[in-house]
């Protein structure tokens, strides 16, 4: 073999399959960190006043930004939509993915310039329900620590997107997932000698002329 020889390219049959499952696996991917992210603590508040216990709560990501959770389950959805569906509906579906995958990055992203917000009303909640002391709240501090995984919801919507985005441009050239299983079966209802004879052909006689329905059958 002459070392020279570049190597063969992958046909556009292998592209196309390549690209389908790696966008596949970005809206997958994508969906399960949104919703893994969604179901931790996103935010810890604490509300201080003198001479009174504090209050401790906390907010989770589908507390706070229960768009990302919903946009999450919608990329999943999508995920099957995908292999479902062929040509523009492929595309289509697509663009539903890359529309989830907005929503939960501008959800994450929207938290983070509410969190303040978040902080109060989740301690009011928590005084409301015997958590902590009485009293207005007016007078306290409330405190709020942010964790990361807002980050993460926003990492996972940005892979939905990409997935989504992917499905949209090249969605169109990739295989249907019942297409490879088609010829087969045709094939062996064409094999079928029970099946010529319901035809009027006599399987056993090669100069029967062949049939419509039946290609492979050869003078």
């Amino acid at each position: 073999m002459n070392p020279t020889t570049p190597a063969p390219s992958a046909s556009p049959k292998q592209a196309a399959r390549r690209q389908f499952f790696v966008a596949l696996a970005l809206v997958l991917g994508g969906a399960a960190l949104v919703l893994w992210a969604a179901g931790r603590t996103w935010l810890a508040a604490r509300w201080a006043i003198p001479n009174y216990p504090a209050v401790h709560t906390s907010v989770t990501g589908a507390q706070a930004a229960p768009l990302a959770r919903s946009a999450g389950f919608l990329g999943l959805a999508g995920v099957l939509a995908v292999l479902a569906t062929r040509g523009r509906g492929r595309q289509v579906a697509g663009g539903l993915v890359a529309l989830a995958g907005v929503a939960a990055v501008a959800s994450a992203v929207t938290f983070w310039t509410r969190a303040g917000a978040v902080a109060e009303a989740a301690v009011r909640r928590a005084i409301a329900g015997g958590a902590g002391t009485g009293g207005g709240g007016s007078d306290g501090a409330t405190t709020a620590t942010v964790q990361a995984w807002p980050w993460l919801a926003v990492a996972g919507g940005l892979l939905v997107v990409a997935g989504g985005v992917l499905a949209i441009a090249r969605g169109r050239t990739w295989p249907a997932m019942g297409s490879r299983y088609d010829a087969p079966a045709a094939r062996r209802t064409n094999d079928d000698p029970w099946a010529a004879l319901d035809r009027g052909e006599d399987p056993t006689d090669p100069a029967d002329p062949p049939s419509p329905t039946n290609p492979t059958q050869r003078d």
